[in-house]
């Protein structure tokens, strides 16, 4: 007989692994990137989106056990979360990748910044909002995803969907400090800077929501394995410590002029780490409830 582990009596979810857990973190990342790129109309940054996209799309791809019939999952988008998430990948996939052949052929190319918005056609800046649409459901609809499976109450929450969107941005923002921008030159900092802090305060109130306010049963037992059990130290030093309270430091010292780049470049690494950290006990935490 198969040896499976208890939290409290209940079972931990098994079904979703590592290639889950990096789909999630490299299609999270991208589609935030690309959110973030957009209204600058910075074509490199959409471009390194578009393919973290598509690195977690072929993640998706290889954990599934029948992929000759993966073409099944777009059958049911009115009922399946999967459904809606494989369309809305492949939509934000062909809205972004012609978005960008569009804005390179504008002057300055790949280093553009804020062309389409300001001097753009009209057609382009549809485009633009619609791929931008696109982005904005990718960054958000595994939460959705998670909260269609009833049997585990952990990841019935409103605070995981807008904890995967967040994320995503703050993943977004971390590779966004690590591609070459005169980040020095750049007017827009000061904005970025708040952006960024204010969403990792916001990231911060969700996570003491979700575990704060769990409910009885299983999904208690969730949050006992991220403050007490096998997952405390993901938890505690991993998102936390690594994810949010060292990018606040850094962001405050930025915020008074002390090691402005420097300081972004770690920041960057650390929002990366907090992301995955995210999505990993998310998903490591997951007990299915009882069944009577």
């Amino acid at each position: 007989m198969e040896a499976r582990e208890f939290v409290l009596g209940e079972r931990r979810q098994q079904e979703w692994g590592a290639l889950v857990i990096t789909a999630l973190f490299l299609t999270g990342t991208g589609s935030g990137l690309f959110l973030l790129a957009l209204p600058a109309g910075f074509a490199l940054g959409m471009a390194v989106g578009v393919v973290l996209v598509m690195s977690g799309s072929l993640c998706l791809l290889l954990d599934l056990s029948r992929r000759l019939a993966a073409w099944r999952m777009i059958a049911r988008p009115q009922s399946s979360w999967v459904s809606r998430g494989v369309i809305g990948i492949s939509s934000f996939v062909v809205l972004g990748f012609f978005y960008i052949a569009f804005l390179v052929q504008e002057p300055h190319g790949w280093s553009s910044l804020g062309a389409p918005w300001v001097g753009g056609p009209g057609w382009m800046m549809g485009w633009g909002f619609l791929a931008g649409l696109a982005a904005l459901f990718v960054a958000a609809y595994p939460g959705f995803v998670l909260g269609s499976m009833r049997s585990i109450t952990f990841w019935n929450s409103a605070y995981v969907p807008a904890l995967f969107l967040v994320s995503a941005l703050l993943g977004g923002f971390g590779v966004l400090y690590l591609l070459p921008l005169d980040w020095q030159g750049l007017a827009w900092l000061p904005f970025i800077k708040n952006i960024g802090l204010v969403l990792v305060i916001f990231e911060l109130i969700l996570i003491l929501g979700l575990t704060w306010l769990a409910l009885p049963g299983a999904c208690r037992d969730s949050v006992n394995l991220l403050t007490q059990g096998s997952l405390r130290y993901h938890f505690f030093i991993g998102l936390l410590g690594l994810g949010i309270i060292l990018p606040l430091v850094l962001l405050g010292l930025v915020s008074l002029g002390v090691g402005v780049l420097s300081f972004l470049l770690i920041e960057g690494v650390l929002h990366i780490i907090g992301v995955f950290f995210l999505r990993y006990i998310i998903l490591s935490a997951g007990v299915h409830g009882s069944i009577h």
